[in-house]
Order: structure tokens, then sequence, then C-alpha cells
């Protein structure tokens, strides 16, 4: 009778327990949670990743993208503008607590061909930060990249997504790296070719320097992202080094969704 009588007292103290930890983590995260948007940026969406190649690719399959895509839907996640985000990090307008933006790097065709009619499924909004010099180039024998003209259309008749800066011909290292205003400032004048008002950069390779920082806001960007480290944004951040998370075939679905859970 002793051992049952112990028995029942451990599984009460076992319930008690957990029944605060539910209530600890309800109240952390609803109540004293510092407010953050989560960034998630994507690269080419492609069919199928050799099993040989999932160690070092940032690209992701279009089965798993439209499964997280379909995730944050099903799960009542907001996508915004880069837009909303500079008005709740800088002016103080509020967000839905579950607040996401959804980005894409390099301008691949996949964007134009895959992601966004992934997005339109399911209402959500994205944004690409296109290599424009890329864009303009393209031939039918060098098609990897968004051209001018679905660009133009993205602009026209996709109102829920947004073309951006990944500059005009910086996505090399050795240009990204130069450490020159006049170079930073030059190419931001050949993006204004394309994008009249580029409000939103975001950093090839993730590459900033106090020069290029300085060329960025002289022309008018309010906003700038690099690639890692691997976080969310919060409204204490530097507006010109905001961070973003990383999405690739190898993020597994358990970590994205408890991290998404977590900190949101």
């Amino acid at each position: 009778m002793r051992i049952l009588k112990n028995w029942k007292f451990m599984l009460v103290i076992s319930v008690a327990i957990l029944l605060f930890m539910v209530i600890a983590l309800f109240v952390y995260l609803y109540i004293f949670q510092e407010e953050k948007v989560a960034i998630l940026t994507y690269h080419d969406i492609v069919d199928n990743i050799p099993e040989e190649q999932l160690g070092n690719t940032v690209n992701i399959t279009t089965k798993k993208f439209e499964k997280q895509i379909k995730w944050l839907a099903d799960n009542n996640y907001t996508t915004i503008s880069f837009e909303d985000l500079y008005n709740w990090k800088v002016n103080g307008k509020s967000l839905p607590r579950k607040s996401v933006i959804l980005a894409f790097d390099d301008g691949w065709t996949s964007f134009y061909t895959k992601a966004i009619p992934i997005l339109e499924k399911y209402n959500m909004k994205g944004a690409v930060f296109a290599v424009l010099k890329n864009s303009a180039n393209v031939t039918p024998d060098n098609a990897y990249c968004i051209n001018l003209e679905q660009i133009q259309d993205i602009m026209n008749n996709h109102p829920n997504i947004e073309v951006l800066s990944h500059s005009y011909n910086l996505h090399i290292r050795e240009n990204a790296n130069s450490n020159d205003y006049n170079v930073y400032t030059n190419d931001i004048y050949e993006v204004k070719k394309y994008i009249s008002n580029p409000k939103y950069y975001a950093y090839p390779f993730g590459i900033h320097n106090d020069e290029y920082i300085q060329a960025l806001k002289d022309n008018g960007c309010k906003l700038a992202f690099a690639f890692g480290p691997y976080d969310f944004v919060k409204k204490t951040d530097d507006n010109y080094k905001i961070p973003r998370l990383g999405i690739f075939e190898t993020t597994s679905d358990w970590k994205f969704k408890l991290k998404m859970f977590l900190e949101m």
C-alpha cells in the first residue's frame, strides 16, 4: 500500500512540474520574449538534389519548399513586406506576433517558375533579391536567372511579390570586397536603372564594410541584410547589418518547426 501511495504521489508531482513548465513556456513566449521577426532566406529551388551534394548546397527541393510554406500557412504565420519590417523596426508600428518574411537570393529562374506559384497558392508574400546585371544579360543559352521581362511581370502582375536589389554586379567576391565607396556607389547607380528606389538591399555573400554601408545610406537605402549569423531580426539590430535565417534542403523539418515555434 505504501508503494502505491508513493507512486501516486510521484505521479502528482510529475504532472505538477510538467504543468508548471508548460505555463512558464507560455508566459515566456507570449509575455516576456523580445519581439522578433524571421527572415527565411532561400536560394535556388530544384526538383532533385543528388545525395552527394547535400552537404554543400544552399538549394532546396520543390517538395520540401512547398511543405514548409504549407506548414507556415496552416499554423497561421503572416508574411509581411520589407516596408512592414521597416515600419515595425524603425517607426514602432505593430505586427502580428507570428510574422515572417520569405526572401529569395540571387534571382534564380526557379523563383519565377516555382516559388511564385507556390507562394500565391498559399496566399503568401515574398521578395526576390536579384543580381540585376545577370537579369539584364539573360540569353536563351544562359537563362539560369530571371530576365527583365519576368521582373517587369512581377512588378506589374504580382502585388504580393517584391523585386529588390542584390547589387548590379557585386555578386563577385572581389567586387564586393573592394572596400571602395565609389565602386559601391556606381553599382547602386546601375541598380537604379531597374529599381528606381532601392530601399532594401541584401549584401552579396553577406559581405559588408563601412564604405559599403555609407554608400547605401547616401543612396536612400533604409535597411540592408547580411547572411548570417542565422538569427531572427530584433528592433535593436543595426539597420545595415540585419541577420537572416538560411533555409536549405539540409534544414530538418523538426528543427525548422521547433525554431519557428520557440522564437516566435
